[in-house]
């Protein structure tokens, strides 16, 4: 699983319910880090699939109670 996809999907989630939908014109970057991992070789599009929903899951749910 790719944790580099996990924090940038966690981070997105996070800024998303902070300051608005509005960041969602941010979600391309998911993308570029995820090509990134599967490009060096170090991931596949499913570990960098796996990381970015349990990434945004985790974020989504612990960064919700929390407010």
């Amino acid at each position: 699983m790719s944790i580099h996809s996990a924090v940038a999907a966690g981070a997105l989630v996070i800024l998303m319910l902070t300051f608005g939908p509005r960041l969602v014109v941010a979600a391309p970057l998911l993308a570029l880090v995820g090509w990134s991992r599967v490009r060096l070789r170090d991931h596949t599009v499913p570990q960098v699939l796996a990381g970015g929903v349990l990434g945004a899951l985790i974020a989504a749910t612990v960064f919700g109670a929390l407010r």
